[in-house]
């Protein structure tokens, strides 16, 4: 009766292990997205912008919203922006697949923009050489800017299961 009682008792606690592991990687995603290994001109967050909220507590200084807010059942895509960096009317947006530069507010025909592919990554796919080099710094330096301050202000989670990200990373964004 004893072994029985174990045994049960063992199962409970293996099962309740096994479903707390997505529903940590899921809350604590941009932690773990910013904290993994990675190459310098890689930004893993911006793969997460689709699919994940981002709270504007992780980027202070940044407006950070979903654009699918509309509706419970709409996707979630979030869009990290900040106005007024060099004059009154220019901003700076963050999207799922590309970071824009826009000299005036709302005109993106006049755009500099640096696209990303899966990985976050923006040699391999982008028109970054096409991006003037002052518009081009600009930009990166507001991404690693927003980077640093999602690795800042992240919650950290109880349990640290970076080494199933930095694997599940790898396959999933293959």
């Amino acid at each position: 009766m004893k072994k029985v009682i174990i045994i049960i008792i063992s199962v409970i606690v293996g099962l309740v292990i096994l479903i707390r592991i997505p529903i940590n990687l899921h809350r604590n995603a941009y932690y773990y997205a910013t904290h993994m290994p990675h190459k310098s001109n890689q930004y893993p967050f911006i793969t997460l912008l689709n699919g994940f909220y981002l709270p504007s507590s992780y980027v202070p200084g940044y407006k950070s919203r979903n654009l699918n807010a509309s509706s419970i059942r709409d996707p979630i895509i979030m869009q990290i922006e900040k106005k007024s960096i060099k004059t009154q009317n220019d901003m700076i947006a963050v999207e799922k697949c590309a970071v824009f530069y826009l000299p005036t507010k709302g005109e993106f025909a006049n755009s500099d923009i640096i696209s990303f592919n899966g990985y976050g990554d923006y040699n391999d796919y982008s028109t970054a050489k096409d991006v003037p080099a002052y518009s081009r710094k600009l930009l990166l330096a507001h991404l690693n800017n927003i980077q640093s301050e999602i690795k800042q202000n992240a919650l950290k989670p109880k349990v640290n299961l970076q080494w199933i990200w930095n694997v599940w990373f790898k396959i999933h964004y293959r």
